[in-house]
């Protein structure tokens, strides 16, 4: 193992009182309900992944989205669209290579040229956008796993954790 050892400081003073913590905690913001009106240039499909995706969000406990992700949203049911447009040509139509016609040779024969199928880029960029945004909007598990959200849903009175600190030991 190369490199110099970490220092520690057995010593060292937090100085973070019981009710630093609660002011803190009470500070952050809870939107028990939210309202996800959708804008007004969304398609009909776009609208519709719209309406599954604040459905999501409104099962949760403590929402932790706020009117500042509402462009992250929009963008999703973009890119979710995209996604299940080229998905479905791709279905059609799954070729890697796609020929076209480029004119005609010295005897007169057609001659043709392969491009890659713009379906296949078109889905996989789509579908590491929505990833990226699933992620951004705290909808992986990853993500959830990173915000600490199981202890941010839970209710005040059932959390063993809040009781810990609140204790006194008297």
């Amino acid at each position: 193992m190369a490199g110099r050892p970490p220092k520690t400081v057995p010593s060292k003073n937090l100085n973070r009182s019981n009710e630093e913590l609660e002011t803190r905690e009470e500070q952050t913001p809870i939107y028990q309900k939210q309202e996800f009106k959708p804008p007004k240039d969304l398609t009909k499909e776009e609208r519709k992944i719209w309406k599954w995706l604040s459905g999501i969000f409104r099962e949760t406990i403590n929402c932790r989205v706020s009117d500042a992700d509402i462009h992250l949203m929009t963008i999703y049911c973009r890119a979710k669209v995209a996604f299940d447009e080229a998905d479905a040509a791709l279905k059609e139509d799954g070729r890697p290579f796609i020929s076209y016609e480029c004119g005609t040779d010295k005897d007169g024969n057609p001659k043709y040229q392969l491009k890659p199928n713009p379906n296949i880029k078109k889905r996989a960029d789509n579908a590491a956008l929505c990833i990226k945004l699933f992620d951004q909007l705290g909808l992986s598990p990853v993500a959830r796993a990173r915000m600490g959200l199981g202890a941010a849903n839970a209710k005040k009175n059932d959390d063993p954790f809040r009781k810990l600190m609140n204790r006194t030991d008297s």
